[in-house]
């Protein structure tokens, strides 16, 4: 079975807590092999009667392992949660592919910066963790083309709002300070780039919070999982 590899960021404390739920997941898995090898004799079977038996405890580990009922590491939890948590947000249906231009860009999609996750002014992110998991390889294509499709109409119309107001004084600055020394010129463009008024600011905060990401997604997984 293929795997898709995600690296998220995710808030320390949900990781310890999915850890916990990893561990305990573990051991449910330990205790329910110890119960099936005893419930089919493998200590007084031999020769080809002992294989047979230790093929249908491997099937039906796998079986209860796809199912989700049985689930000892974080690629089986986060799995199982994010198989979940697209039902409950209705993205489980079905989808185009990717769009070959938009497949192959690099880099966040517009809207999903800082400000997608910082609705509330400036403050410190809690997203400082990262967290590595693999998903099965049909799980993390449905992930990706949900995200992708439902958060369409949201990015075509940031998109427009760039065209309109541009990256706006403070990014046009900011940009200077990385580059070096800010010259005059950064000033002057700094200075009379065009401002968004309240309601313009609204919208696109408005649009933000309708773009889904794979890593919203996986997160709130994680949530779930450690409820």
């Amino acid at each position: 079975m293929s795997l898709m590899p995600f690296v998220v960021a995710v808030e320390p404390d949900d990781l310890l807590a999915l850890n916990e739920v990893v561990r305990i997941g573990k051991k449910a898995e330990q205790e329910w092999l110890t119960e099936a090898r005893k419930a089919h004799g493998t200590q007084f079977l031999r020769g080809k009667a002992l294989s047979e038996a230790r093929g249908a405890i491997r099937a039906e580990f796998r079986r209860l392992r796809e199912q989700g009922k049985l689930a000892g590491t974080r690629d089986l939890v986060v799995a199982r949660e994010v198989r979940a948590e697209l039902k409950r947000r209705g993205m489980a249906g079905e989808y185009d592919p990717l769009p070959a231009e938009e497949s192959a860009v690099p880099g966040r999609r517009v809207g999903t910066g800082p400000q997608h996750y910082q609705r509330h002014g400036s403050e410190p992110t809690k997203l400082t963790g990262r967290m590595y998991v693999k998903l099965p390889g049909a799980l993390g294509d449905q992930l990706v083309r949900a995200c992708h499709w439902t958060s369409a109409p949201a990015v075509t119309a940031l998109w427009e709002w760039q065209k309109r107001w541009g990256d706006g004084p403070e990014v046009i600055f900011r940009e200077a300070q990385r580059s070096g020394a800010v010259t005059l010129l950064d000033l002057w463009c700094a200075a009379m780039a065009p401002r968004p008024d309240a309601d313009a600011i609204l919208q696109k905060a408005q649009l933000q919070a309708q773009v889904v990401t794979t890593g919203d997604v996986i997160r709130a997984a994680v949530k779930r999982a450690t409820l």
